[in-house]
């Protein structure tokens, strides 16, 4: 497998989005790439820390149980964390989330909120997983009004943010074949970059196109 990353800050102070790679001892590998919620304080910590509980609950149990109970068991396990931050630190913080997990020749796409996750094959985008934003929600009421864009378009309904979780994790299971592609990415990116054309780039010539518009985004990007 070969896996490329990338991390900018754009026009923001500090980066609050968060990639976590962890490999296991029969062969699995995990991806993470979480982004910690503006408008809380300690985007930043709540991205670290859900990444760090989900991979190390992983790595203790992985084969335990079946992988979508051990996600959720999870996911569960990361929002217990960060309430404890929040009454550690008497602050709301909260993260969105997405990430792989593959498992011999099946991969394990999971998500809460609007990082997002593609999979190619052959070259084509056969799958992107959906946003669990109040943006969605509404299109599929059909109320959505070009002045509500702008309005609503940074608002999640899903995150591990310390409140109770109450609808079931997205999981979705693909068998893999050789060639396939999957990117994870945060908001900040696919709001600012053409994500089927970046797929096409050799990985130097990614960077140097993912840098060069590193002042002309308002948000941290990564993927």
């Amino acid at each position: 497998m070969e896996v490329y990353k990338f991390s900018a800050k754009g026009d923001r102070a500090t980066n609050e989005d968060c990639i976590y790679i962890q490999e296991f001892s029969d062969g699995s590998s995990l991806y993470l790439l979480a982004d910690g919620m503006g408008g809380y304080m300690y985007g930043e910590l709540a991205a670290n820390t859900a990444c760090t509980v989900i991979a190390d609950y992983l790595c203790v149990n992985l084969g335990k149980d079946g992988v979508g109970d051990l996600l959720v068991k999870s996911i569960y396990l990361a929002n217990k964390a960060i309430l404890d931050k929040r009454n550690e630190l008497d602050s709301k913080m909260g993260t969105t989330i997405a990430g792989i997990l593959f498992v011999s020749s099946m991969a394990y796409l999971f998500w809460m909120g609007d990082v997002r996750i593609y999979h190619f094959r052959k070259n084509e985008l056969v799958y992107q997983s959906e946003d669990h934003s109040l943006l969605v929600e509404m299109s599929k009421r059909g109320q959505v009004a070009l002045r509500d864009i702008k309005r609503f378009e940074n608002i999640v309904t899903r995150s591990i943010n310390g409140e109770p979780l109450e609808q079931e994790l997205d999981i979705k299971q693909i068998e893999l074949i050789k060639g396939d592609t999957f990117l994870i990415c945060s908001d900040g990116l696919w709001r600012n970059f053409n994500i089927e054309s970046l797929q096409n780039f050799p990985y130097h010539e990614l960077t140097e196109q993912l840098e060069l518009n590193s002042n002309n985004v308002d948000d941290n990007y990564s993927l």
